[in-house]
């Protein structure tokens, strides 16, 4: 009979623990799912562990979303996300980074080309990617590797010219976190070349980039879920290198508002804009309000307002609460 118990607690000794595969995004970390052995079907990569958190997620007792796959001591873990933020090193090669007005990347290049200013912000939708959470401070990057991390280093080029280098900007990536964006004063280049003709190089660390070009300064284009300060607007003259998110169309009596992006939500735009038109001197002095519904925004379309005695392209622009940080241009057209 004791034999028997002791064989008995040898197996139960001996057993291993169950493994599991969680597949994951290799860009950014994220957990696609978990299965209990490998399975040919999913196209992405995956590691084994015996984790209980895998087993958790399997289960649908804890939220995919809130772990990610990170480099630990030069080994791939499973780990919650949090105040910790774990960022590749910068890639060996220069990448062009892409001219892109429609859709946020994870870190954004704004260049207002009037104002002679740049803004460099990071996407907090890839924030709470990473993290969970949209806001840091102290924010802490790469403590397996004592909080070593590679900048992100900016060549500002003259039009597509690798050879032609105007000047290097090198942003440390906690201060952007943490701030959430940075403006920098490009004046000194005023002798050199137009903002408008600059191209940037950089060794990407995170996923995705975009350089966009603005008219004029009229506010941070950072966006936070908190952010309820109303911006007033004056449209001035479509310039091709630097679109608003919106164009005034005027041909003969007729008005029309064009959207120069595709997806609203891109955008931030959730619900129908409300528009205060006031007098372009004084934001107080109200002339009339315009509606433009959700259902015709986006997609490059145009709306025919039914305005006739308010000329737009005079006016001031002042967005309601739920759309804060819209610009506007306009262009004048001929009757065929």
């Amino acid at each position: 009979m004791s034999s028997d118990l002791n064989l008995l607690q040898d197996y139960k000794r001996d057993k291993p623990p169950p493994k599991w595969c969680v597949y994951y995004e290799q860009d950014t970390g994220d957990v696609v799912t978990v299965t209990n052995r490998e399975k040919d079907f999913i196209k992405h990569n995956f590691i084994v562990t015996d984790s209980d958190d895998a087993r958790k997620m399997l289960m649908g007792v804890v939220d995919p979303k809130k772990f990610a796959v990170v480099e630990v001591n030069q080994e791939l873990k499973l780990v919650a996300k949090s105040a910790v933020l774990r960022i590749k090193e910068a890639e060996q090669r220069l990448s062009m980074i892409p001219d892109n007005m429609k859709e946020k990347a994870d870190v954004n290049v704004i260049m207002y080309i009037n104002n002679w200013k740049m803004e460099v912000n990071f996407n907090q939708d890839t924030l709470y990617r990473m993290t969970g959470k949209r806001f840091f401070k102290n924010v802490s990057l790469n403590p397996e590797q004592d909080g070593v991390y590679d900048p992100i280093t900016f060549y500002l080029i003259k039009e597509n010219d690798p050879n032609f280098l105007v000047k290097t900007i090198t942003v440390d990536p906690a201060e952007l976190i943490e701030e959430g964006y940075i403006v920098y004063d490009m004046t000194p280049l005023r002798r050199i070349c137009g903002l408008g003709e600059l191209s940037i190089l950089t060794k990407k660390i995170f996923s995705t980039y975009r350089l966009q070009r603005k008219t004029n300064f009229t506010g941070v284009d950072y966006r936070t879920r908190f952010s309820r300060r109303r911006m007033f607007h004056v449209p001035k003259l479509s310039q091709s290198n630097a679109k608003s998110d919106f164009t005034i169309i005027r041909r003969g009596d007729l008005q029309y508002i064009k959207s120069n992006f595709n997806n609203p939500q891109d955008q931030k735009i959730y619900t129908d804009i409300g528009i205060y038109l006031t007098s372009p001197q004084n934001p107080n002095d109200l002339i009339g309000q315009i509606t433009l519904p959700l259902k015709d925004i986006g997609w490059e379309s145009q709306i025919a307002l039914e305005v006739t005695d308010i000329d737009l392209t005079k006016c001031g622009f002042l967005c309601k609460d739920t759309s804060t940080n819209l610009t506007f241009d306009y262009m004048m057209e001929t009757n065929q």
